[in-house]
This record gives structure tokens, C-alpha cells and sequence, in this order.
């Protein structure tokens, strides 16, 4: 009985003389709006319609990955740059349609379809695209910049 009295008695003092533990630096989320969220879009979309790769810089993160080709492949933030810099097609339309933006503390999903009117270099050609889309946003450091995006073609 003296015995554990005794190694518990120990036990405490150690413990007593240990440094405190170094408090735990807490994250602040940057809460991220909806209009956050939809000037990023709004950005996006202009930087396609002017042919402008440029603000493609700010807007998507350098870990930004699109899926949705009908192949399987996915694209990085570099090819789709190179894409719209060197592209022989330009983009006359973008319209998008039943929005949603759902917020996550500094992250948003934002869900919707679009309808693209592409035209060729001379301009004689038109495709016409509809996807369903969702996009992934975060707010880092004080930027919102996309993450991921899918797409699917709608008929």
C-alpha cells in the first residue's frame, strides 16, 4: 500500500514537472459568400468570351483539375491556359441556367448548366453546347479560386 502511495506520489511530481503543452494554433476559416462565388464564375466566363487567358490565372487554382471529357481525361490549370491562348474557335455565347450556390465555410459548390455558342476561327461554323456543370470554389489567403470542375453534355 506504502508502495503505491508512493509511485502514484512519483508519478504526480513527474507529471507536475512536465512543460505545458504549446496551445494548438487554431485555423480561421474565410467564409466564403455567394457573390464571391458568382464573380468568380462571372470572371470565368468573361475571360472565355474575350479570348483573354489572362484572369485564368487568378481564377483557378494551381491544383485545378476539369473531368468531364467524354474520354475519361481530365485537364490541369496549364492546358486549359494554353487552350484559350492559342485557341483557333472563340466562344460568341455563354448563358447559364438554374444556378445553385451552396456554401461550405470557405468552400462552394456551384451547380447549374450552361449553353455555350462556339464559333470557328472564320466564323462560318457554330457548335452549340450544353453541359451540366459543378464547379468547386475556395477561399484561401483572402482569394476564392475554383479547385475542381465536372461537366457532363445534356442532350
Amino acid at each position: 500500500m506504502i508502495r503505491t502511495a508512493l509511485t502514484m506520489a512519483g508519478v504526480l511530481l513527474f507529471a507536475s514537472c512536465q512543460p505545458a503543452a504549446e496551445p494548438k494554433e487554431q485555423q480561421v476559416t474565410e467564409e466564403i459568400t455567394k457573390e464571391e462565388a458568382l464573380n468568380l464564375l462571372h470572371t470565368w466566363t468573361d475571360a472565355y468570351l474575350k479570348g483573354d487567358a489572362g484572369p485564368l490565372i487568378e481564377v483557378l487554382d494551381d491544383s485545378w483539375v476539369y473531368s468531364g471529357a467524354a474520354d475519361g481525361s481530365t485537364s490541369n490549370k496549364i492546358a486549359t491556359i494554353d487552350e484559350v491562348s492559342e485557341a483557333d474557335y472563340s466562344f460568341d455565347e455563354i448563358k447559364y441556367h438554374e444556378l445553385d450556390v451552396k456554401l461550405y465555410g470557405d468552400m462552394a459548390v456551384v451547380r447549374g448548366w450552361e449553353r455555350m455558342v462556339i464559333l470557328s476561327a472564320d466564323k462560318q461554323d457554330t457548335t452549340i453546347l450544353k453541359l451540366r456543370f459543378t464547379d468547386v470554389y475556395q477561399k484561401k489567403d483572402g482569394k476564392v479560386r475554383a479547385i475542381a470542375t465536372h461537366s457532363s453534355p445534356m442532350d
